[in-house]
This record gives structure tokens, C-alpha cells and sequence, in this order.
């Protein structure tokens, strides 16, 4: 018999980074804990997919009406994990929070719970598809740009697809030959990017934004973001960092933000991956 459960709550506007950081790190304090596993993921208007429409995950889902009714004898908790000790009896954890838990030593990083992931057929054979037609055969740099009017404010001041354009220009100066793979929240900002840096290449179709067919899409951009050299992102968003936590600490993660030490410049060595599925393994060109 298990010590309790452990129940991970997303609210119903929380994003895929928010959802997947308290999801695979409540999955993680469970496993250290010798705990049940549950988790609550809302779906609906603002979030069309559920999370075993994107991985294949397996673990108990229950409902926010059922977390709910728990919360009256077991309390939501923080990402802090400063209740620990005091709630060692308590036999539900529910850990509701957009933060990353802090883990206790031995509990394994929600982003390694991450890479341990693997996609549904589907959006695992749009993966490969698309990388073996497009990006396979030499290093890329992944761009993600977000432009849409629901972007944080901070995101839109501080990344406009201007500043994209500029990087990339000076990685090609500095770096021919080297390919773009560019993920985009707008046709508009895509087909600008299209215009001023040729050759790039971004997949079509996405659907509707956090609909269903958009998040599909958007698990594909994430490892073919993540199987890149490099990553151009946008200031204060969380789904790059879903990237970087996919691929591991090899791939460097620029903003218009990040100091010097984040940029891509004319000596560093370009590295690729062999499994765009796995692009925590990385290989020197």
C-alpha cells in the first residue's frame, strides 16, 4: 500500500509550458514520495487538447470537480514544497501551481521526466516526417516567434519579429549555408519572416489558436525546435523553455533579453541530433 496520492492541478487557462512544469514535476514528488499518482487538466475554449492527445502518458486524469471536493479536506499547495514535512500525513497532496516544484534531492527534474516522453504516433510521425524532408543532414537554428495579441505584453515589447529577422541575418552572415526552422503564432509573422530570410522553413496548418489541431502542431514545433543548434526565442515565454528543457542544457536558449554568453556566434561548433523523438542526444557536426 502507497503512502497516498499526489494530484497535479492546472487551471483551465494555464499553457502547455504551465501545465507540463506542475504535471511531470507532481508525477516526479510521487515516484520519490512511494506515492499514487492523478492529475487534473482541463480542457475546453482555451485549451483544446488533452494530455494524452499529445504523449503517450497513461497516468490516472480526474476532474477539476473532483479536485475540488478533495480540496475541502486536502488543501491545494505551492511549488515551494515548504509544506512537506507538515503534510507527511496527509494522505492527498494536491499541488496547484504554473511553477516548477521545487524538488527534494533524488526526485528527478520534470524536465527529464520531459525527454523520457514520448509523443503519440501521430504527432511522433509529423516529427520525422518533416524533420527528414526539411532540417535532417545538418545543424539548424530553431526560431519561435510570438506575435499574436494574447502574447504578454513583456513578450511583445521586447521581441518584435524585427529583432528575429536582424539575428538571423547576422547567423547567416556568420554561419553560411546554416538553415532556419521557424515556429510562428500568426501568418503574419511568418510570412514576414518567409520574405526577409528565404529558404526558411515553418509548418502549414496550424488550427486555431490553442485549439486542438494548434497544440498538436505545437508538440511538433517543440521537437523540431528542440532538435535544433540554437534557439532564437521570444522574452519572458515559457514554451522556448519547454524546448531547452526537451533537449537538455547543451541547446542555448537567446532573447533579445539574454546577456552575450546565450548567443550564437562565428566560432561556436555547430552540434544536431540523431532522433529529432529524442533531441536530448546531440552529436558535434
Amino acid at each position: 500500500m502507497t503512502a497516498g496520492t499526489v494530484v497535479a492541478v492546472t487551471r483551465k487557462r494555464h499553457g502547455l509550458g504551465n501545465r507540463l512544469r506542475v504535471t511531470l514535476g507532481s508525477r516526479s514528488l510521487a515516484r520519490w514520495a512511494q506515492r499514487d499518482f492523478a492529475y487534473v487538466w482541463p480542457t475546453g475554449d482555451t485549451f483544446g487538447a488533452t494530455f494524452d492527445e499529445l504523449w503517450q502518458f497513461g497516468e490516472k486524469r480526474i476532474s477539476t470537480l473532483r479536485s475540488r471536493l478533495l480540496s475541502a479536506r486536502h488543501p491545494y499547495r505551492s511549488h515551494d514544497l515548504t509544506w512537506l514535512a507538515a503534510g507527511r500525513d496527509d494522505r492527498v497532496w494536491q499541488v496547484r501551481t504554473a511553477h516548477a516544484l521545487h524538488l527534494p534531492p533524488g526526485a528527478t527534474a520534470w524536465g527529464e521526466e520531459l525527454q523520457s516522453l514520448t509523443p503519440v504516433p501521430s504527432i511522433a510521425g509529423r516529427v520525422e516526417s518533416f524533420y527528414s524532408q526539411h532540417l535532417e543532414g545538418g545543424p539548424y537554428v530553431g526560431v519561435m516567434v510570438r506575435a499574436h495579441a494574447v502574447s504578454n505584453t513583456e513578450t511583445l515589447r521586447h521581441s518584435p519579429v524585427s529583432w528575429y529577422i536582424e539575428r538571423m541575418k547576422q547567423v547567416s552572415d556568420e554561419h553560411p549555408g546554416i538553415r532556419f526552422f521557424l515556429s510562428a503564432d500568426t501568418a503574419e509573422a511568418q510570412e514576414q519572416v518567409f520574405d526577409a530570410v528565404p529558404g526558411t522553413v515553418a509548418l502549414s496548418d496550424k488550427g486555431g489558436y490553442n485549439t486542438k489541431a494548434a497544440l498538436i502542431s505545437s508538440v511538433v514545433d517543440l521537437y523540431l525546435l528542440a532538435s535544433s543548434t540554437h534557439l532564437l526565442a521570444p522574452h519572458y515565454s515559457s514554451f522556448p523553455e519547454i524546448a531547452q528543457q526537451l533537449a537538455g542544457p547543451t541547446l542555448r536558449l537567446e532573447t533579445s533579453m539574454t546577456d552575450a554568453s546565450t548567443r550564437f556566434g562565428v566560432d561556436d561548433h555547430p552540434v544536431v541530433v540523431s532522433d529529432p523523438l529524442r533531441p536530448s542526444v546531440r552529436v558535434p557536426v
